[in-house]
């Protein structure tokens, strides 16, 4: 049975490879919505051009491309271009030959999705959460209607990226975070403070480089950036993949080795907290659970899926 995947995208590296890895493991990709987040908004929208023309001859179907808010529905923020580069692939400025964008907004066609595929569509949230709540908000039914939600962001330790305490997805747009973990849609977290103990590190990064393909090539050339930062300025042993391992559970679940129902809010006052994940560990609030939160994963069994999908041609 075909599984149906909306992908939500601040298109940078990280998402590039989540949506290959999707169509490399036979995931129908019924859009991709673009959100505010790494970089400019428009330049977020041709990568997404850009990758699917790139991966054109591996498309069984037409993939459509969706812009949505390009900003959050509150608050002022700021993208990252010193983490992906002005590209978000490095510094390359990638510009599709040509595709372009849907006219239609991406609110519309997640409701749309919704109502096309009731308790089939699932949702890989690898960007801040805006336009899932702005869909929410229009139409409070897709919270029965969308299957899951694969949430890439917050923290399970207080670990940030951003500020000392928030990961930038949520810091971006808490309010939108506050209202997708308060709405009832069936929700899997996969944190960036967990996903930072399984990076990239030299003997994967040689592994890698020695795989001599053109998937391999173009892994190597768009992660080159971050990877410099992560290592440089993160402090970390090599490149992390949250978009991709959240992509990888979504597609295998077996790669969570250990998670935790619990409840979990987000911190949106303008404040040193903003965006912080809130875990109530100890269920002090009586509350019941609204979120799986993963805190292991298999990393051999994530490696193996990187490998073949850099296997691909």
């Amino acid at each position: 049975m075909s599984r149906h995947f909306i992908i939500d995208c601040d298109t940078a590296e990280d998402d590039i490879m989540s949506l290959f890895m999707l169509l490399k493991n036979n995931m129908v990709i019924e859009g991709i919505t673009i959100v505010e987040g790494n970089i400019a908004f428009n330049q977020e929208i041709n990568n997404a051009l850009w990758a699917l023309e790139y991966i054109s001859d591996k498309l069984p179907y037409e993939v459509k491309v969706y812009p949505g808010s390009n900003r959050p529905l509150v608050k002022t923020f700021r993208t990252v271009e010193n983490v992906h580069g002005k590209g978000g692939i490095g510094d390359e400025i990638p510009i599709p030959k040509k595709l372009s964008a849907s006219s239609k907004k991406a609110v519309d066609a997640i409701i749309e999705l919704a109502d096309r595929y009731p308790g089939e569509l699932e949702f890989l949230a690898i960007s801040p959460l805006t336009n899932l709540a702005l869909a929410y908000l229009k139409d409070n039914s897709i919270a029965e209607k969308i299957k899951k939600v694969w949430v890439m962001g917050g923290t399970i330790y207080g670990r940030g990226n951003i500020t000392p305490v928030a990961e930038f997805n949520f810091w971006v747009d808490p309010d939108a975070a506050k209202i997708v973990f308060n709405s009832g849609l069936d929700l899997t977290m996969v944190s960036w403070d967990l996903i930072t103990n399984y990076t990239i590190e030299k003997n994967d990064w040689d592994n890698i480089n020695s795989m001599d393909t053109q998937m391999s090539k173009f892994y190597s050339n768009i992660y080159k950036h971050y990877r410099e930062f992560a290592m440089t300025k993160q402090k970390m042993k090599g490149n992390p993949h949250p978009d991709l391992i959240t992509t990888a559970i979504a597609i295998n679940h077996e790669i969570a080795k250990k998670t935790e129902m619990q409840f979990v809010d987000i911190e949106n006052c303008e404040c040193l907290t903003r965006g912080m994940t809130v875990i109530d560990y100890l269920n002090v609030w009586n509350r019941n659970p609204n979120t799986e939160v993963v805190y292991e994963i298999d990393k051999s069994k994530f490696m193996n899926m990187l490998y073949d999908l850099l296997k691909w041609f």
